[in-house]
């Protein structure tokens, strides 16, 4: 069984911001030394997951750090001693080594942004750990035969892997994510709460095949989502319950369609070019276009369903005092023009996407109480802009798109903004160290993610050029720019 996914209730802790001065180093430092996964978000900025998924959050630069101990933060582990060495090979400095006095098994450190935070023997972690290390290599019964015969014949030996961490064999699980995304798509979740327990009744409830979901529930019992209280009779438990929680893995939904488009990756890579029409029929904007549901998911998916109600801060490298009028192009259903608007009072918005998009922007708006400073366009950013307004904003817009509909894009904002007006670009842009990562924006829609030596070239084919660029204290990338001087 592996662990248990995230659990969402209200008071649960689920986002940590960590100072640092270095985001690379910070970020390499906690990979290094405890395992966490460093990941890049559609906006740039650089965020982790805990080695249990239980807890995220990102870098941010231009905050002080926590110097002192005070609100203590301690990291599990399993051996305090080896985890301290592994913190000074990564970079960083023991201040309070362990007390073998002490009653429990702890010590401070700093990192590389100057934080202390603490680490934690748990009692018997380390058997534990062991014992599950034993068990995988032991066997992976939830591995079919073909599965195993492929991972065999193409998995490194033995000793190439002996200072390698990947489990290959858990990577490789592809029954596990698809039976989730059934047993969500067929409401089982919701069929049992409402008394349907039993496989007979569920799979009448659920519309399919007894004997199919049968073996599905199966291995999600074998996973731990879902109980078999008796033999073909199932309960819900708390993993089952977030089942219900997501409208994101309905297979007949847009999750459905990020899902498929998954299967396209060989000829993505092989062509640079999505292949999402092969699946779907058209490319995936006009698939949208075709299916307004799935399409007021996708704006669901993006906005705060998805995302969460956002607190959105640009810094700019000359403040905000001088901006009266912002434009946020491809802005969605507003959430982020919204958040703006209402921090920066002297300033009005408009909202531009397409109709069908910006027809649900209202609600949303109206949540924030700008209604009166926001106005809303239905129109293709490929059109020309509401023009002479001092801000124009395209966050995870240049993600979505490849290098000749970004100037496009681009080119559209440098011919609407005053002379002395300003274009901030966040998503679709990285600084050139950055570590590259694949995103599922790349195969529906064959965007991608240029480094800023690259955007700035972009850029200067659009009639732009780069003033600005740097890592904001929310982590985030941004980058600014003017139009060109003739």
């Amino acid at each position: 069984m592996v662990e248990e996914q995230p659990k969402w209730r209200t008071g649960k802790i689920c986002y940590v911001e960590i100072p640092a001065v270095d985001v690379a180093r910070s970020a390499g430092f906690y990979q290094q030394a405890f395992g966490w996964k460093i990941r890049q978000r559609g906006d740039g900025s650089t965020s982790f997951d805990d080695t249990v998924g239980e807890v995220s959050g990102t870098f941010v630069v231009g905050r002080p750090p926590a110097t002192e101990p005070g609100f203590g933060v301690y990291i599990m582990v399993a051996d305090a001693e080896a985890t301290l060495a592994a913190v000074q090979a990564a970079g960083g400095e023991i201040v309070r080594p362990v007390d073998p006095a002490a009653g429990e098994v702890f010590a401070w450190f700093k990192d590389p942004g100057g934080n202390i935070l603490g680490v934690y023997q748990q009692p018997g972690l380390a058997q534990t750990e062991a014992a599950s290390a034993r068990q995988t290599q032991a066997s992976t019964p939830e591995t079919s035969a073909l599965e195993a015969s492929a991972l065999e014949a193409s998995a490194p030996k033995a000793s190439a892997l002996e200072n390698d961490a990947a489990d290959l064999g858990r990577m490789l699980d592809l029954a596990t994510p698809w039976c989730l995304h059934v047993a969500a798509t067929l409401r089982i979740a919701e069929h049992i709460s409402a008394g349907h327990t039993g496989i007979a009744e569920l799979a009448a409830a659920a519309g399919c095949d007894r004997d199919a979901l049968h073996a599905v529930l199966g291995h999600l019992v074998s996973k731990g989502v879902f109980t078999e209280e008796s033999p073909g009779r199932f309960g819900c438990n708390r993993a089952a319950g977030q089942l219900k929680e997501s409208s994101f893995l309905d297979l007949e939904g847009i999750g459905g369609r990020m899902a498929h488009t998954w299967g396209t990756l060989l000829d993505y890579v092989r062509t640079g070019q999505p292949a999402y029409q092969q699946v779907f029929g058209r490319p995936f904007w006009e698939d949208l276009a075709a299916h307004p549901q799935i399409a007021a998911e996708f704006d669901a998916l993006m906005g705060p369903a998805g995302h969460g109600i956002p607190d959105f801060d640009i810094e700019l490298s000359e403040g905000w005092d001088h901006i009266r009028t912002v434009v946020d192009v491809g802005g969605g259903t507003g959430a982020m023009l919204a958040s703006l608007i209402r921090r920066y009072p002297q300033a009005k918005g408009t909202l531009v996407d397409l109709p069908g998009t910006v027809a649900r922007a209202d609600g949303i708006i109206d949540s924030f109480g700008v209604s009166g400073r926001v106005e809303v366009k239905g129109q293709s950013f490929f059109d020309p802009l509401p023009a002479g307004a001092d801000l124009y904003v395209l966050k995870s817009v240049l993600n979505d798109w490849a290098d000749e509909p970004t100037v496009a894009i681009l080119r559209r904002c440098a011919e609407a903004a005053r002379p002395d007006g300003i274009v901030a670009i966040l998503g679709g842009v990285s600084a050139d160290e950055t570590p590259r990562s694949l995103g599922i924006d790349m195969l529906v829609a064959g965007g991608k993610t240029s480094t800023l030596t690259q955007f700035t070239e972009l850029a200067r084919r659009a009639g732009l050029e780069v003033v600005a660029a740097r890592t904001q204290p929310s982590g985030r990338f941004v980058v600014e720019c003017r139009p060109a001087v003739p």
